[in-house]
């Protein structure tokens, strides 16, 4: 008779435990062992005892030889009396103990204690600690539902725990029921946060089309300072052909740089001096000089020595933007024109 030994296999990232059907004995393939895998053994192991009846006592037996890992097949021949002789629960106890990461029951209780629900959906989170602590089942390190629902409860975000404060969940309510009813109130708070987030992109994509769609035009300063830039030569050329002044940058007017009182333009506003603008300017000049014309007519008397003739008169046109005629107007009575 011969014994034929499994030979060792590449070691695989992640364990997994195969099994063609339920009543087919489960192979764990080689592998660390990890609280997950643990898991899928026993409860494939467990389903091939319940589909062929296997009593108690040969359970270990029967399964043993699954255990493709040329580490865990040699532990089990060293002590292989003893597992035999046990019940399958203490062989898995034994098997967690010598092969699962040291302490593995406290790190992951503290990684269950640990999690905060942070950006994700309650549900989502909520599913994941559930399945952590179903890996604790039959552990010491294993939460009751009461202990796993405050858990829960303590460690929602911060926008999720006034709407569940004010839904007044009772006590009595199973954490299924618990778990649901949360649940509902998280999905109405991501619909909301969905909704606003759109509104958002909507605004800001209309602000770009908008943006995009305004002509362009050329500017003497940088748009993203406050600060007007320097003229160019030419402006500078615009502003001395036609009266500007080179501080407020405005054409046709009666004062120099040093004289302005209008200031500088505004950098956001201020367009490029064109030649069209200097003749809109002396338009708008000559309209208002014509508008405002002064004409003195007075008797020549008045402005020539010793003439008093009523022929000789002297028509005076003033045209300025701004005039200040401080003077004494004297002559005859208004008898002597009769």
């Amino acid at each position: 008779m011969h014994i034929l030994y499994p030979r060792p296999r590449k070691m695989t990232r992640s364990a997994s435990v195969e099994q063609s059907a339920p009543n087919k004995p489960p192979k764990l393939l080689p592998s660390e062992l990890t609280p997950e895998v643990a898991r899928d053994w026993d409860n494939a192991c467990r389903m091939y005892f319940m589909h062929k009846g296997i009593d108690t006592g040969d359970q270990v037996k029967m399964i043993a030889f699954g255990m493709m890992d040329a580490r865990l097949h040699t532990w089990y021949l060293a002590q292989r009396v003893t597992l035999d002789a046990g019940t399958f629960e203490e062989y898995m106890t034994a098997l967690k103990n010598a092969w699962l990461e040291s302490h593995w029951d406290t790190k992951l209780r503290r990684k269950v204690l640990g999690s905060l629900q942070g950006s994700r959906g309650f549900y989502e989170w909520a599913l994941e600690l559930q399945n952590q602590n179903a890996l604790l089942y039959g552990n010491t390190a294993h939460l009751l539902d009461a202990q796993l629902r405050i858990q829960l409860k303590a460690s929602i975000c911060d926008e999720l725990t006034i709407p569940m404060l004010r839904a007044k969940l009772t006590d009595d309510l199973t954490l299924k029921k618990w778990i649901k009813e949360v649940k509902y109130l998280d999905d109405k708070r991501l619909e909301d946060l969905a909704c606003h987030r759109k509104m958002a992109e909507d605004l800001y994509k209309s602000k770009r089309a908008t943006s995009s769609n305004k002509p362009s035009s050329s500017k003497t300063y940088n748009s993203s300072s406050s600060r007007l830039g320097t003229l160019s030569e030419a402006e500078h050329t615009l502003l001395m052909k036609h009266r500007g002044c080179f501080k407020c940058r405005k054409f046709y007017v009666s004062h120099q740089s040093k004289e302005c009182t209008d200031g500088t333009p505004e950098a956001s506003s201020y367009k490029t001096l064109m030649e069209v603008d200097a003749i809109a300017a002396k338009l708008k000049t000559k309209t208002v000089a014509a508008v405002g014309t002064v004409g003195g007519v007075m008797p020549s008397s008045v402005l020539d020595d010793g003439s008093d003739s009523e022929d000789d008169m002297y028509v005076a046109p003033f045209e300025t933007a701004h005039l200040i005629w401080p003077c004494l107007l004297t002559g005859p009575s208004s008898a002597s024109f009769e």
